[in-house]
């Protein structure tokens, strides 16, 4: 049915522009995280993962 597909000029710049936003996102948050000061690593390393305070069970 159809033999060729007709790429416009325009469709080379979504893929293009896509990696350049997900690369500058990337590189914000290294060079973020890579600037931080070491007792704000030691302090957010130090936080604990879960709530010591026993949650309340309620049964139906």
């Amino acid at each position: 049915m159809f033999k060729r597909i007709v790429y416009d000029n325009w469709t080379n710049i979504v893929p293009v522009l896509s990696f350049w936003l997900t690369f500058g996102v990337f590189i914000v948050i290294t060079v973020r995280a890579l600037c931080f000061k070491k007792d704000f690593v030691d302090h957010m390393g130090n936080l604990p993962l879960e709530d010591d305070t026993p949650e309340t069970e309620t049964k139906a």
